[in-house]
């Protein structure tokens, strides 16, 4: 990348409508970032909500087992990956 060292009496029209399309492009990615993050996080906190409920019913006895762990966790659309084996 060339760096144009540029003054506010140098600066030309063009270079600064590209500094801003630059700098709008940057906060974009970040935004688009910020969200992706989120949802993962939200997706995160919903699958460890799920867990966190089957663990509870496992160890009060009430007959739940790895099977209904799956079965909660699809219902709620958190597809377990393929068994590679």
């Amino acid at each position: 990348m060339t760096r144009h060292p540029h003054t506010a009496s140098t600066i030309t029209d063009d270079a600064l409508a590209q500094l801003y399309d630059n700098a709008n492009k940057g906060w974009r990615r970040g935004d688009r970032w910020k969200e992706q993050a989120t949802a993962a996080a939200a997706a995160r906190d919903e699958v460890l909500r799920i867990v966190a409920a089957w663990y509870v019913d496992v160890n009060d006895g009430l007959g739940r087992d790895a099977s209904d762990l799956v079965g909660d966790l699809e219902r709620a659309g958190h597809q377990l990956p393929e068994d590679e084996g």
